[in-house]
């Protein structure tokens, strides 16, 4: 039977070049931000209450996060990544831990609108009142807003070779479900420190490039 490709990816500082939600928070909001995120490492606090934080804590307007958003660039090998995962016909989904606004914003910004986002939801009450939704804390682990250990666990069929790529604490989660995993930054800190294989990426194009080899040890394995 052949393998089917399926891929996760995370938004910020993965697709991003830098996390938006950190840089968002850290410009606008009035609390101190430093020690809301410690707090999280730290895990004192769930990432449900950092990003209720930062909302409550900030008053802009959904044209000034749209302006701060279109000032945000990503990889530039994603979207030849994305191409290629369309030519053959891999499903690719974004799942993030953070805010569903920002990221369609810039997604949509780059011809990339077509990608199913999976995330927190990110509402206005107002002008200037930033509002955070979480339709899926409750069926998750109870520390991430938006866990993709489930999510990967909810989406995955029979058959499926399951891809994850990130780089932060929000995606470890994702590593047990994961068949493949690419990291780097902090998530590969973290598989480093508990002895959990990985491909080390710095870029899009690194991982397009395993994908081929994937793609042709698979094509091996089906032949014998």
């Amino acid at each position: 039977m052949k393998k089917k490709i399926k891929i996760f990816v995370d938004f910020d500082g993965t697709i991003s070049m830098t996390d938006v939600g950190d840089a968002l928070f850290q410009k606008y909001a009035d609390a101190d931000w430093d020690k809301v995120v410690q707090d999280w490492k730290d895990g004192k606090i769930s990432s449900r209450e950092v990003f209720t934080i930062g909302c409550e804590s900030t008053h802009i307007s959904r044209e000034e996060l749209f302006r701060f958003s279109d000032a945000i660039e990503i990889d530039p090998f994603f979207k030849p990544f994305f191409n290629y995962c369309r030519q053959k016909s891999y499903p690719l989904t974004v799942l993030s831990d953070g805010l569903d606004l920002y990221i369609k914003r810039i997604l949509d910004k780059e011809g990339l609108g077509e990608i199913e986002v999976i995330a927190n939801e990110l509402t206005f009450v107002g002008e200037n009142k930033m509002h955070a939704i979480f339709p899926y804390y409750e069926k998750g682990c109870l520390v991430c807003g938006n866990c993709k250990g489930y999510q990967i666990r909810e989406h995955r069929e029979d058959g499926e070779l399951i891809v994850y790529v990130g780089d932060g604490y929000s995606d470890r989660c994702a590593v047990p479900e994961a068949d493949v995993l690419f990291a780097k930054d902090d998530l590969k800190d973290y598989c480093l420190e508990n002895g959990i294989y990985f491909h080390n990426f710095n870029s899009f194009k690194d991982v397009l490039e395993e994908i081929k080899k994937i793609e042709r040890e698979l094509s091996k394995t089906e032949k014998k």
